[in-house]
């Protein structure tokens, strides 16, 4: 017959491995949910893909005005080409992308010569959403380059560069878990003046 101090001592060490049990299934547990948060929940970088670039008839006009002012001395007529860059954004990840303004420049050999803002918004979870930013330039300043004269009148074609920058911010659990981020795409394209067709037109993306 067992002593009153081990009958005492009995349920104590009962709790005590009850209390340990759960201890451990609660551990299990912690490392299940922080490996699924790891994994579905993990932030992942938005991807921006350039669709098209293209530009309005006032560049026609302009490639005639140019080709009248190399050979006269009246003003050139105030031009605007307008350029419309259209890209998409793609959102891997389970949450919302919020974004800002978007901001695209427009350089002709190295100089800027448009800069416009498109809306902020959102990018659903695993969506993708596309982004017409359309930017105004005024040709008028390019006729004074000799260099821009050369390329319309002699080549034909324009050689153009466009920059366009996504700054945004996803996250997950509530907040808990976040990153920003700023998609950079930046591209090339020779615009014939003729038909106004875009050719070589190449992209780069920076993360």
């Amino acid at each position: 017959m067992g002593s009153n101090a081990d009958v005492v001592r009995t349920p104590f060490l009962r709790l005590r491995c009850v209390l340990i049990s759960c201890g451990i299934i609660s551990i299990l547990i912690a490392a299940a949910l922080l490996a699924v948060t790891l994994t579905v929940y993990r932030v992942h970088e938005p991807v921006m893909t350039m669709n098209a670039i293209s530009l309005n008839d006032p560049f026609a006009a302009a490639a005639a005005a140019a080709a009248s002012s190399a050979s006269s001395t009246t003003p050139a007529p105030l031009l605007t080409l307008t350029v419309v860059v259209d890209v998409s954004v793609k959102n891997p990840n389970a949450a919302s992308l919020q974004y800002g303004a978007t901001e695209t420049s427009v350089y002709y050999r190295a100089r800027q010569v448009g800069e416009a803002l498109g809306p902020p918004g959102t990018a659903p979870a695993r969506r993708t959403v596309r982004l017409n930013v359309t930017v105004d330039v005024a040709v008028g300043a390019l006729l004074g380059d000799p260099a821009f004269l050369e390329d319309v009148v002699a080549a034909g074609a324009v050689a153009v560069a466009t920059a366009t920058r996504v700054r945004g911010r996803v996250a997950v659990l509530g907040g808990l878990v976040h990153r920003r981020v700023v998609l950079e795409m930046n591209c090339t394209a020779t615009v014939a003046v003729a038909d106004m067709s875009i050719s070589d037109q190449r992209c780069l993306q920076h993360v």
